[in-house]
């Protein structure tokens, strides 16, 4: 008799209210529309500034790469000018032993020439006469040795000089040639370390581009953020002034289609992870990871969020100081100002925050106060009703 009279006061209540829309209407909706469209504006913003972010990355790595290239070349070249500077001073060496050479070589050569001048000119024995002269065979024997080594002496020592000289020639031609040679490599290098430092001189400039685009991008979603916290904020307002508004009207919905097993019904119990005798502030339905938690009827998302002991959850308004929770979810799939209706999917069953397992846990407040749900909702898994310790 007591609960045909709850159902009674119920349907009356649905009665007198279902007169009533929302209440939000097309301001909240247009502040809605508006936070979307500079939350998109915002998001290509941000997806601008990391393009802009891996360039200048990518850049600053190349002008290192080059500061290295640079350093480098630079290393290389003054080791080239320290092997030319020891080169320099072989030839110079070469080149005195070479005038030494050629001054030797003239100078003997010159008195190898006056003495066979002044032989000739004077005539003085020569070498055959000597021979010839010779008083026995034994002393012709030991006067051509003599004679023959004399001789030989001279074309030796002057066989050596000439050798002396083309070898110290042909050293300072290699010499040369080595010297021409690292050159040639000092100049291509110093000229691709040019390259580099121009190239350098390049990236750098067009890393205070890019670190100037930075700046700009961040200021845009700087400002994005701002207008989304003021639309936020004037959601909000808006949700508050509205909290004493007429309520929608209508049953609630079953808040988890096809799942009716009641596992901790709205009461006194002892909480099954902090141990404490408390009252349990909604109803708890037994379902799966990723069931469906739907809107028990129309209103606006007021919160929509993380909290510690809720886990993921959403609370919507209804109107006339009726508000509905729906907690540990999974995923959130609504956002905090946007209107919803009856039936549509809010979130995703979990098991986030003070949870021992997936389940949806559902209530109803009237002016901020829990109460019980089960008068609110379609009566559908009463009957299933069963309480876990």
């Amino acid at each position: 008799m007591k609960k045909n009279l709850v159902m009674s006061f119920i349907l009356i209540f649905v009665i007198i209210t279902s007169f009533y829309g929302p209440v939000f209407g097309e301001e909240l909706n247009d502040l809605y529309t508006k936070k979307e469209e500079i939350k998109t504006q915002q998001d290509e913003a941000v997806t601008k500034l990391e393009g802009v972010q891996d360039q200048l990355s990518q850049t600053l790595q190349q002008i290192l790469d080059l500061n290295n290239n640079i350093t480098n070349y630079e290393n290389e070249i003054n080791g080239l000018d320290e092997e030319m500077i020891q080169l320099q001073n072989s030839i110079a060496e070469i080149e005195e032993k070479l005038n030494k050479a050629e001054e030797d070589y003239e100078k003997n050569k010159r008195v190898m020439d006056n003495r066979l001048v002044a032989m000739y000119e004077s005539g003085e024995t020569t070498y055959l006469d000597v021979i010839l002269s010779s008083s026995s065979i034994s002393d012709f024997i030991s006067n051509y040795y003599l004679i023959s080594l004399a001789a030989q002496y001279d074309i030796d020592f002057l066989n050596e000089i000439e050798e002396q000289k083309r070898s110290i020639e042909e050293n300072k031609k290699q010499l040369e040639e080595q010297k021409k040679q690292i050159n040639e490599i000092r100049e291509n290098k110093e000229k691709a370390s040019i390259i580099l430092q121009n190239t350098k001189v390049m990236k750098d400039s067009y890393v205070a581009q890019l670190t100037e685009e930075e700046r700009i991008k961040q200021q845009e979603i700087d400002t994005y953020q701002q207008q989304l916290n003021e639309i936020e904020a004037e959601i909000m307002r808006i949700a508050i002034q509205n909290l004493d508004s007429q309520y929608i009207g209508g049953v609630m919905a079953w808040p988890v289609p096809g799942y009716t097993v009641i596992s901790s019904p709205y009461g006194m119990r002892v909480h099954p992870i902090t141990g404490i005798y408390k009252l349990h502030t909604g109803t708890d339905i037994r379902a799966p990871m990723r069931a469906n938690f739907i809107a028990a009827n129309d209103g606006v998302v007021v919160k929509a969020g993380m909290n510690a002991a809720y886990g993921n959850m959403v609370i919507i308004d209804h109107g006339g100081g009726i508000s509905t929770l729906y907690a540990h979810g999974d995923e959130i799939l609504v956002q905090t100002g946007q209107t919803v209706k009856k039936g549509d999917v809010i979130l995703k069953v979990g098991s986030t925050g003070y949870s021992t397992g997936p389940h949806a846990h559902f209530e109803v407040r009237i002016n901020g106060s829990p109460v019980d749900p089960m008068p609110y909702i379609t009566s559908l898994g009463e009957e299933n009703s069963e309480e876990n310790n």
